[in-house]
């Protein structure tokens, strides 16, 4: 048998490989292009998962109102609240990943998989970050009934109150708000009891009826009932005064050193979204929220409009994951 010879020589039909690799190659480097000058080009879903009227809801309905006039087509928003935001947030990780759905996130979404058993997603795996929105401080307040008008005087009256702790109302098992308490009574070693309520209406009317004595709730929703005499606000859990109401000093600079508690929202799209889509849905948000008549409505509605960048984003949210992430273990807590 004749050993078959290899040409050492480019033939026809090799060359003509070489050239289409080459022209299919340019075709693949163009794409993102290219699918960045037709998308979007129908109508797009923002998930929001918590139910219409709050805080989330009116934050999203005022972005996808301005993101439907940037974008030239309409953003639609979808209430699915339930679960501690584990049903709204399950439907986007489903999604098809083509930058038609979004959904509201929040810097509390990694700590699900510690509050929930068989979630179906893990949101640090199937969601990805898209742009932030807006903060607001968690702040700490009394009624009228509690004889104390600083967080010195609340950390000693709760102290001199063990046999009978001071009950506090939160939104709920595992918010940002229950976490808040738990943080500030190890650091203070003030003893609280934690009440959970269904959402901020119901926790603020039995503060503002007397029926509990103490609040860790968002600032926005206290902040009206404060200035009308109804209540008193002795501190916000930011690391600076909050823009929203300067007057009111910090928790920490009030002598609890350190203490830091918030949350922000952010939009969130399903894995595998191109990331040319998702940098031009970062671009229009951005410029949105950056914008003078937004960062004005917020604020009007007690919020404060908040630009990082991915690589800021991704820093703040590891370091707030860290910390929750052991107050939940240490705690034993479950998601309601």
């Amino acid at each position: 048998m004749s050993k078959k010879i290899l040409p050492t020589t480019k033939s026809p039909t090799r060359r003509s490989a070489i050239q289409m690799m080459a022209t299919g190659a340019l075709i693949v480097s163009s794409l993102p292009l290219m699918a960045q000058a037709s998308y979007p080009n129908k109508s797009m879903k923002m998930i929001v998962p918590f139910p219409p009227g709050g805080g989330t809801d009116t934050v999203a309905r005022a972005l996808a109102q301005r993101l439907s006039a940037a974008l030239g087509h309409a953003v639609i928003v979808d209430n699915k609240a339930g679960a501690g935001t584990t049903i709204g947030l399950a439907e986007v990780a489903r999604a098809a990943p083509d930058g038609y759905t979004m959904g509201i996130g929040g810097n509390s979404d990694p700590l699900l998989p510690l509050l929930y058993d068989n979630l179906s997603f893990n949101p640090s795996q199937d969601l990805v970050f898209v742009s932030t929105l807006a903060s607001s401080p968690i702040a700490l307040a009394v009624g009228n009934n509690v004889p104390v008008k600083n967080i010195r005087e609340f950390i000693s009256y709760a102290k001199s109150r063990l046999s009978t702790p001071l009950a506090y109302a939160s939104v709920g098992i595992a918010s940002p708000m229950h976490l808040a308490g738990i943080h500030f009574s190890a650091m203070t070693g003030a003893p609280l009891v934690h009440a959970p309520y269904r959402g901020t209406a119901p926790a603020l009317n039995d503060l503002l009826g007397g029926h509990i004595p103490v609040a860790m709730l968002g600032l926005p929703s206290l902040l009206p009932h404060a200035r009308s005499g109804k209540l008193k606000i002795l501190g916000v859990a930011s690391a600076t005064r909050s823009q929203l109401a300067s007057e009111i000093p910090t928790i920490a600079e009030s002598g609890v050193d350190g203490f830091e508690a918030g949350f922000w929202y952010h939009v969130v799209v399903p894995r595998g979204t191109p990331i040319d889509v998702i940098q031009r849905l970062r671009t229009a948000i951005d410029r949105v929220i950056s914008s003078s008549e937004m960062k004005a409505y917020l604020s009007g509605i007690g919020f404060e409009a908040l630009t990082l960048s991915p690589t800021e984003s991704a820093g703040a949210l590891r370091l707030e994951t860290e910390k929750w992430s052991r107050i939940i273990r240490e705690n034993n807590i479950r998601g309601s």
